[in-house]
């Protein structure tokens, strides 16, 4: 079993190593971003091939996370939520490996779709398509905003670093601080920009190593809640934000700096239907296939 104490345990960054102390001064978002890498990258990652015997347990495994999750505790910073009920999950499953006791993960095996479960994804992926007018005086209602919204968390994230931020605008006049790269009739839908916080990327190290995948995953998020919005019966189109309008944005809703538009989504009741978009043949689309 380790003796190593937390208080010896550094996280190990590409950016430079971080202590207690530093953890101690650390933004709080930034910190919590810190608790998810680590398990994702010092446990998650790791104790796949450690359990199939392809690779020897480290001894200080899993003591990184568990040292930012109790700095948290320490500066009285709550530890409710889904992304500490996960990370917890696999500190205790490291800690039952660091006293040398066998850990089994519980779970499923993904299962293909049955072909009735196969026909609703098809449906949803090649059924969905840009909507751009919708019916006047019908608001989405907010149980629909709010599964859209759910659809965009439950989106893959990088390193489950999660810097994806929703912004929901309904009042015309808000809206127009939004700039649409085609002409929007915004009293006719909802808005939600989304945006993406640099403070995550910033506290693991890597906004200058891979800080476009802070807009992918404001892109992933973006594709989620397009098809929630399908599924729902509403129609949706993805927009392009410029940058011509964001201080006047980032003002009106009190926004950090660390904060910037990605793109944003105009959802409402189509008000007819619409030429659904094709695309190229496949054939034409890969440029390779490993044999």
């Amino acid at each position: 079993m380790s003796q190593v104490s937390l208080d010896d345990v550094v996280i190990k960054r590409r950016a430079g190593n971080l202590t207690r102390a530093d953890l101690m001064k650390m933004d709080p978002v930034g910190l919590r971003a810190l608790f998810r890498e680590r398990i994702h990258h010092t446990i998650e990652v790791e104790i796949y091939p450690i359990l199939l015997g392809r690779k020897p347990r480290p001894e200080e495994f899993g003591l990184q996370p568990e040292l930012v999750l109790d700095v948290w505790r320490a500066r009285g910073f709550s530890d409710k939520g889904d992304d500490f009920e996960w990370g917890q999950k696999y500190l205790d499953l490291a800690s039952e490996m660091r006293a040398g006791r066998k850990v089994e993960i519980q779970g499923e095996i993904p299962k293909a779709f049955t072909d009735e479960e196969m026909a609703v994804v098809r449906k949803l992926l090649w059924g969905r398509c840009s909507v751009r007018d919708w019916v006047q005086g019908k608001p989405v209602p907010d149980e629909m905003i709010e599964q859209i919204l759910e659809a965009g968390r439950a989106a893959p994230t990088g390193c489950n670093l999660s810097p994806a931020r929703f912004v929901v605008i309904k009042d015309p006049e808000e809206a127009r601080m939004v700039w649409s790269d085609i002409p929007t009739p915004i009293d006719q839908c909802v808005l939600i920009v989304i945006c993406y916080d640099r403070r995550p990327y910033e506290a693991v190290g890597q906004i200058n190593l891979v800080s476009h995948n802070m807009m992918l995953d404001a892109a992933a998020a973006a594709d989620h809640m397009l098809l929630m919005a399908h599924a729902l019966g509403l129609g949706g189109v993805w927009l392009t934000c410029l940058e011509n309008t964001a201080k006047t944005f980032h003002e009106r809703y009190g926004l950090p700096e660390s904060v910037s538009q990605a793109l944003h989504l105009a959802i409402g009741w189509p008000a007819m239907t619409s030429i659904k978009s094709l695309r190229m043949p496949l054939s034409e689309m890969m440029l390779a296939r490993s044999k």
